[in-house]
């Protein structure tokens, strides 16, 4: 029942991401969500949800290396990071594992930690009058300036990351918001482009995924979107018709690294699930995608 179906595993391959319902424990969403409070300002009220309008009051603000970043509209939240009952939901949990084992191979990645409780702010506005959205800019999970001295062993392994929501998402709520497809993309880019050229190659091709094709996810407490690590992605813009805050904890499961990197994408999976169907299990409609 908590196994990934074959369309689901060649889904994932192809598209860069997959969204499963139902994977976090309802008793430890509902601790997250109330352990963030300790990280808030004083005038923000959990039962006052326009007190939580942003962006951040500049006394507000935080540097994005502390334990409790607020920056814009981010909240990065990362002080619980290391709790037990917050990896036991997140990265230890047995179904998410089983998940990330079907796609990486069992016993082939290392659960990596937690990042912490993240949140979006939602944009000013009224509930009948929804915020102005911030433009949306899309990055992958390498370091864009050490490019060119970066071992490919660390560049090209696999890893999937996981974005759990604890709280329900609505379209346009800022949930995750990712770009299909650009994980081949960027892999091809890093095995035929050499040197400092690479840095830029990549920097062009972020350019270009942010005029193309993305899809915002959304769902309801519980659900797990899962991301190949080279996928470009980035938090969505949180203008939904109703004032919330975008809810999520993040975590990750890299692969160890290879002695030798993979001349072609596909050599990353472990096993053979057949031939790309040309339809996933997901749905995508005009405001993201609808959760199976």
């Amino acid at each position: 029942m908590n196994r990934l179906s074959t369309e689901e595993i060649s889904f994932f391959k192809r598209e860069g991401y997959l969204i499963k319902r139902g994977g976090l424990d309802p008793d430890l969403m509902a601790r997250a969500r109330e352990r963030k409070w300790a990280g808030a300002p004083d005038r923000m009220k959990p039962d006052d949800p326009t007190t939580w309008i942003g962006p951040w009051r500049p006394e507000e603000e935080t540097p994005e290396s502390e334990e409790n970043c607020r920056v814009g509209h981010y909240w990065q939240y990362r002080a619980p990071a290391r709790k037990e009952w917050l990896v036991r939901m997140t990265v230890a949990n047995p179904i998410i594992v089983g998940w990330v084992g079907q796609l990486l191979g069992e016993g082939m990645f290392e659960p990596e930690g937690v990042r912490g409780t993240y949140c979006m702010l939602p944009s000013s506005g009224t509930p009948d009058k929804p915020g102005v959205s911030q433009k949306l800019v899309c990055h992958c999970d390498v370091n864009p300036e050490k490019l060119h001295s970066t071992p490919f062993q660390r560049i090209l392994k696999a890893g999937v990351g996981a974005v759990g929501l604890i709280a329900p998402i609505p379209p346009n709520g800022g949930a995750f918001t990712v770009w299909p497809g650009t994980h081949k993309i960027i892999y091809d880019l890093m095995i035929r482009t050499e040197g400092l050229a690479r840095n830029e190659a990549y920097k062009q091709r972020i350019i270009d995924f942010n005029g193309g094709r993305h899809v915002d996810g959304w769902g309801d407490a519980g659900d797990v979107l899962l991301w190949h690590r080279l996928l470009a992605h980035t938090a969505g813009s949180n203008r939904s018709e109703k004032l919330q805050l975008r809810e999520a904890v993040l975590f990750d499961y890299p692969q160890p690294e290879a002695e030798k990197p993979k001349a072609s994408y596909m050599e990353l999976w472990s096993r053979d699930t057949g031939e790309w169907p040309r339809q996933g299990p997901q749905t995508v409609q005009q405001h993201g995608v609808q959760l199976p």
